[in-house]
């Protein structure tokens, strides 16, 4: 009797392992979130088998809120999905690789991962600004490097439009280079080496991949960018400092510092 206890709570263990490394996938959605006037929904779900791995997870603005909101989506997705019907695709989409992992004989070495996020950072000043994160890499030696970096988008709320770096700034190029300097300094600093001075070709910091809050502005770098770093992706620049750079008849000094004067 006692063996027989044995083996069934042994097979019970087994099974919820089993349970465990094989647990079905499905699409979460929701609930709701509200971030300063605007309500945001999350959709995420995980895949996992012998071939790949992916992870899905998207809070966007709620399909019904507006046309401007609806639009801004849609730039995110970037035609991948459609966002009047993501929920739906996303369900289409894992059970077609639900149905195909029983057929998986892929040998583990082609195994790959991917991720891809996209999240609302800031919204205020009739701004609404998102980071997108995506993610890869792979389990041969002989596959590319494993690829990630972080995709931001400020859009206006009022047009949809995305704006743009070169909205922002002014065009003396003596301060384009001085911004420029700066965001290498705060990269020196952080990575606790000597800054090259004029030694450096210091153009690449402006990516146009950025953000701004209501305090300053945050640029994003990607591994092809930032190889060298160790990791550092992130530079930020204050509001208070950057005030003589700006253009005077763009977005961010009108949103931080009110109209021309």
């Amino acid at each position: 009797m006692k063996k027989a206890l044995i083996y069934i709570v042994i097979l019970f263990a087994t099974l919820q392992c089993f349970a465990q490394a094989q647990k079905p996938s499905s699409v979460f959605s929701g609930p709701d979130k509200d971030m300063n006037g605007i309500k945001f929904r999350t959709y995420s779900y995980e895949f996992s088998s012998n071939e790949f791995s992916k992870k899905i997870d998207f809070t966007l603005p709620l399909p019904s809120e507006n046309a401007v909101l609806q639009t801004i989506s849609e730039a995110l997705l970037m035609g991948e999905y459609d966002n009047n019907t993501l929920e739906q695709d996303l369900k289409d989409e894992l059970a077609s690789y639900n149905a195909d992992s029983d057929l998986d004989t892929t040998n583990a070495v082609d195994y790959s991962e991917t991720s891809w996020s996209i999240a609302p950072v800031f919204v205020g000043g009739g701004y609404i600004a998102f980071v997108s994160s995506f993610s890869q890499k792979f389990a041969s030696e002989e596959a590319p490097a494993p690829m990630w970096g972080d995709k931001c988008a400020v859009f206006s709320l009022t047009t949809g439009k995305r704006i743009s770096e070169d909205e922002i700034f002014d065009k003396v190029g003596e301060h384009n280079y001085i911004v420029a300097r700066k965001l290498y300094s705060s990269l020196c600093k952080i990575l606790k080496k000597e800054d090259d001075g004029d030694n450096v070709d210091v153009s690449f910091l402006f990516n146009d991949n950025f953000y701004f809050t209501g305090k300053e502005l945050i640029y994003k770098y990607g591994s092809f960018e930032m190889y060298h770093t160790s990791g550092v992706t992130e530079l930020s620049l204050p509001k208070k400092w950057l005030k003589p750079y700006l253009n005077v008849d763009g977005p961010l000094y009108k949103y931080w510092f009110g109209e021309k004067k």
